[in-house]
């Protein structure tokens, strides 16, 4: 298996750039702690960037579709005949939480939201996806008004290949939305928990259990992680999140579980 990391910096804003080399060394140091070799993380970006031993393939990416930046991505590797394993393809905010291998799917694997919705920030890839890949990518070209994550959903749940498609753990891909529900659903430990640092309410969600579950989602060995590159973290909740927590339990009490939100129709 390959773990692939996409990074497509923006030359119109460059706001973001820093977060994102900081991001990237984050989840370079992380996989090479959960065992990755440097040859089986590939990482693809528009800029020059090594860091312990990784260096980047830097080749200009589509920059009409930054959140389709992934899938350009993996359209890159089948173009130069580089899937020859199955590529875990991830943003760079969904952090391997703990060691996994490959779970059973057909051409792709992919997780859902707390609905229906295929979530795209973390996905699996056989070789013979290659045409599916084609399709989204040749989708988003056709019409720059398309992103990613609604034309992944338009393509993987259509009628020609929702048979190719496995709706796989929510523990490979536990974000913020929705989280109780996706928590609930998953295999434990977490294998992917899915959330930004600089995002307070996201930290608080995954490392101090804003949600009142008695356990948090991150494990020790990544939270201390993390906090080496963003040594700023809070170590406790705050006035909202305390309040966030309690409202929580005391709906848990009371019997009011959470229902997964109704997919919006379009």
């Amino acid at each position: 298996m390959k773990n692939f990391l996409v990074a497509n910096l923006s030359s119109k804003n460059t706001t973001k750039h820093k977060d994102i080399k900081l991001m990237l060394k984050a989840q370079i140091e992380n996989s090479l702690e959960l065992g990755w070799t440097t040859k089986n993380i590939i990482l693809l970006t528009n800029f020059t960037f090594e860091y312990m031993g990784v260096k980047a393939n830097k080749e200009d990416i589509y920059d009409k579709c930054l959140t389709g930046s992934k899938m350009f991505g993996i359209k890159w590797l089948f173009d130069n005949n580089l899937v020859n394993d199955v590529i875990w393809s991830h943003d760079l905010d969904a952090w391997q939480n703990t060691e996994f291998k490959a779970p059973d799917f057909k051409d792709v694997g992919i997780t859902c939201y707390s609905t229906t919705k295929y979530n795209g920030g973390s996905i699996f890839w056989r070789k013979t996806a290659k045409d599916i890949v084609y399709k989204i990518t040749e989708k988003i070209i056709k019409n720059t008004e398309e992103k990613e994550e609604p034309t992944l959903n338009k393509i993987l749940k259509s009628n020609k290949y929702n048979h190719r498609v496995t709706n796989i753990n929510n523990t490979f891909n536990v974000g913020c939305s929705g989280y109780i529900i996706r928590w609930q659903r998953s295999i434990k430990p977490i294998c992917v928990c899915h959330f930004h640092p600089n995002n307070n309410t996201a930290w608080e969600t995954h490392a101090l259990d804003r949600n009142g579950l008695d356990e948090k989602g991150i494990d020790d060995r990544l939270e201390k992680l993390i906090k080496r590159y963003y040594p700023k973290l809070a170590t406790k909740l705050s006035e909202k999140g305390k309040k966030a927590q309690q409202e929580r339990k005391e709906r848990r009490l009371k019997g009011l579980e959470i229902k997964p939100r109704k997919d919006k129709k379009k």
